[in-house]
């Protein structure tokens, strides 16, 4: 598996819980096809991000969720919420 690490904007559709339902990246489409795994708040610390601006501990920092695009390409994505909407922390190929 080929790890990718970015900070590249997103755009997520959330269910009525929260979780990821679909995002767009890098102007592709993604269902994503498993349960969202929410990610702990010190994941992103391994990641050396920058916590200023970060938002409280009770909201989920970040979701890692396994996206199907309609051309059947499958990635694993580290979502994270910054004060500026979602990123793409890593992909997983």
């Amino acid at each position: 598996m080929i790890a990718t690490h970015t900070s590249e904007p997103v755009v997520v559709w959330l269910d009525e819980a929260g979780a990821p339902t679909r995002l767009v990246f890098r102007n592709l489409g993604y269902r994503v096809i498993d349960t969202p795994t929410r990610l702990p708040h010190d994941a992103w610390l391994s990641c050396g991000s920058d916590h200023s601006g970060a938002l409280p501990d009770r909201s989920p920092l970040g979701w890692r969720v396994t996206g199907r695009s309609s051309h059947d390409e499958i990635l694993v994505f580290d979502l994270r919420l910054q004060p500026t909407g979602w990123i793409v922390e890593n992909v997983f190929a």
